[in-house]
């Protein structure tokens, strides 16, 4: 199994394969790349081969980051072009959720205007008139939401 020359540790290449858990055909494929070297046949260095093996694994792990990062540029550019494309056929949301918030929006301009003119004087008829101002305000909004 190990073998000494003289400064390093030399492991067949099945016991090296148990220590760094590596696939079968893994080592093969590392050695035919020139990752690992094999000071003699069917036998690698134990240190250089330990080393060489883990910057293998970073390698592959950085090769996975990279990976995974371009996948998630990618899906957010079709996300963007998805939503440019919404947009311009001007469907972004659907029209019953487009349809509740301007229904929301009036709501929320008529409840805060309506005691306006109450709070602006005592005069009736000037009341009435900032009344009367006020509703043809909220009716054009209606209008403007309703049709864009």
């Amino acid at each position: 199994m190990a073998s000494e020359q003289p400064g390093q540790t030399l492991l067949s290449l099945e016991a090296f394969r148990r220590l760094v858990g590596a696939a079968p055909g893994e080592l093969e494929d590392l050695i035919a790349r020139g990752v690992l070297h094999q000071p003699q046949p069917g036998q690698i260095a134990l240190v250089a081969g330990v080393a060489a093996f883990l910057a293998h694994l970073r390698a592959r792990a950085r090769d996975a980051t990279l990976s995974r990062a371009a996948t998630a540029a990618r899906d957010a550019r079709a996300e963007a072009s998805e939503l440019a494309l919404a947009v311009a056929r001007r469907d972004a949301i659907p029209d019953d959720q487009a349809e509740a918030a301007a229904d929301f929006l009036c709501a929320t301009i008529t409840r805060e205007l309506s005691g306006l003119p109450a709070r602006a004087t005592r005069d009736l008829r000037a009341r009435a008139a900032i009344d009367q101002a006020l509703r043809q305000a909220l009716v054009g909004i209606a209008d403007e939401l309703t049709n864009s």
